[in-house]
């Protein structure tokens, strides 16, 4: 099994159970990214603490020796920063004013070196080196970097109390409070996710987009306060499950029974390890979801926005192992395949077209059912668009043909295939449509959608 870290930062999605007889596909909209992205932000990287000036005059050997790690500095070079300074704590002939300052420049430093660990993902080291920053010295950024970490690894009531520390010390920054209100929601503490939200609205200098997405995430929030006096949570290995006992209870062994099989399923076909920290996963009302994502079309049957959120109909409650394992089974593939490229986009034909093959595989709504007509197959420009551009009939068939794309791709390459691209991912960059057909055996992306395109006239590959 390949060993890959967790990641936290997935795509958004809506899911809609449709009648064309291929289980279900997946329905991106406008208002989902509004409102999600609120729920999972993406963090502004601290790519660099400016030095502190120095108050005192250093002897003229250290001043050589401050410039040099200036430069270091603001090249970006924050490891030789650190070293540099270290280097230097340990002379004992340095001056008096050359100390302090080297003295309160090093957990600057190391908080610049911690906030790189960040960006590429690598938490752990950057928890690490965070809390020797706060032995040294109360940094707001290390506070807000600890936050973030330990919020990924789902250590919430830690990570809310260095957030509540970094919000204190830089109210302003926007960003910070929705990685606080995120955390909070984790705990439920939705009222004081409430107020955490409310405090953002107030701040100068917001940009509309922000405005709207603060006001729609609010929204929801709020909602969620109202309906969650009833919630309780449970647990598996790789699951936290929210629900309302009085309405869920009934169903709540079968739902991790679903998710537990399912996520040792994908993991060995995606060969990725199972993760590392549990997935939250939301069950609510149909009626309590509709509110709590106001502004949605009414079909809408779950989503994913870093959390399972799933509203169980009546008609779920009383085929718990048909359709509503299949939107889970749906959404966790999501989940999983973000697992294996650190959080970065896949080719949308490719992840939605997944999504819909392992959600339905080896069940009762495998295989394949061509359309009474099956009309033209979309251009490879329709298939690697987000298809929130498309109307709904025209998004139908986007989603039926990636479903019908990744069907062909595993009946003419076998479903190791799978675990073969998902292995070759690169460390960084994107991810491309070329990059999964060259690993799949084709010389590009066009030249396989030239075979599917003649495989779908033929009838062929379902």
């Amino acid at each position: 099994m390949k060993k890959k870290t967790p990641i936290n930062t997935l795509n958004v999605a809506l899911l809609l159970l449709a009648s064309v007889g291929v289980g279900t596909w997946i329905w991106e909209r406008h208002f989902a990214a509004k409102v999600l992205f609120a729920a999972k932000p993406a963090v502004v990287v601290v790519a660099q603490i400016p030095l502190e000036v120095p108050k005192e005059p250093f002897l003229p050997e250290e001043m050589a020796v401050y410039q040099s790690i200036l430069v270091s500095s603001s090249t970006g070079d924050f490891v030789g920063t650190q070293k540099k300074i270290e280097h230097e704590l340990t002379i004992t002939t340095i001056s008096v004013p050359f100390l302090g300052w080297l003295t309160a420049q090093l957990p600057i430093a190391l908080t610049s070196v911690a906030w790189m660990k960040i960006k590429t993902q690598e938490c752990d080291d950057a928890v690490k080196i965070l809390y020797r920053v706060l032995s040294l010295a109360a940094i707001p950024e290390a506070q807000k970097g600890l936050g973030y970490c330990l919020r990924i690894t789902k250590n919430w009531p830690e990570a809310a109390g260095y957030l509540t520390l970094y919000i204190m010390a830089k109210p302003a920054d926007v960003e910070g409070r929705l990685i606080y209100a995120d955390t909070l929601e984790s705990l439920g503490r939705y009222d004081e996710a409430v107020a955490i939200l409310e405090g953002a609205m107030t701040q100068s200098g917001i940009d509309q987009e922000t405005k709207e997405i603060l006001t729609e995430r609010l929204a929801t929030m709020r909602a969620k306060s109202k309906t969650s006096l009833r919630q309780k949570t449970e647990h598996s290995e790789h699951f936290f499950v929210s629900y309302r006992e009085q309405d869920h209870e009934g169903i709540l062994q079968d739902v991790l029974d679903i998710l537990e099989e399912a996520v040792d399923e994908y993991s060995e076909i995606l060969g990725v390890a199972t993760p590392g920290v549990p997935i939250e996963v939301m069950l609510y009302r149909k009626e309590d979801f509709m509110e709590v994502f106001a502004g949605g079309p009414a079909w809408v049957e779950g989503l994913f926005d870093g959390r399972l959120r799933v509203p169980v109909s009546a008609e779920m409650l009383k085929d718990v192992k048909g359709k509503l394992a299949t939107i889970l089974r749906h959404e966790l593939s999501h989940a999983m395949l973000a697992l294996r490229s650190n959080g970065r986009t896949w080719p949308i034909w490719f992840d939605e077209g997944l999504a819909q093959y392992l959600s339905c595989r080896k069940r009762a709504c495998d295989g394949f059912a061509f359309p009474a007509t099956p009309g033209t197959f979309n251009s490879i420009s329709v298939l690697t668009q987000p298809f929130v551009s498309l109307d709904t009939i025209e998004a139908g068939r986007a989603y039926l043909h990636s479903l019908y794309m990744v069907r062909s791709l595993v009946q003419s390459k076998g479903e190791p295939i799978i675990d073969f691209i998902s292995s070759k991912v690169p460390a960084t960059g994107a991810v491309t449509s070329d990059f999964i057909a060259i690993n799949a055996g084709w010389d590009s992306f066009a030249e396989m959608h030239a075979d599917v395109l003649l495989w779908w006239n033929k009838r062929e590959r379902k």
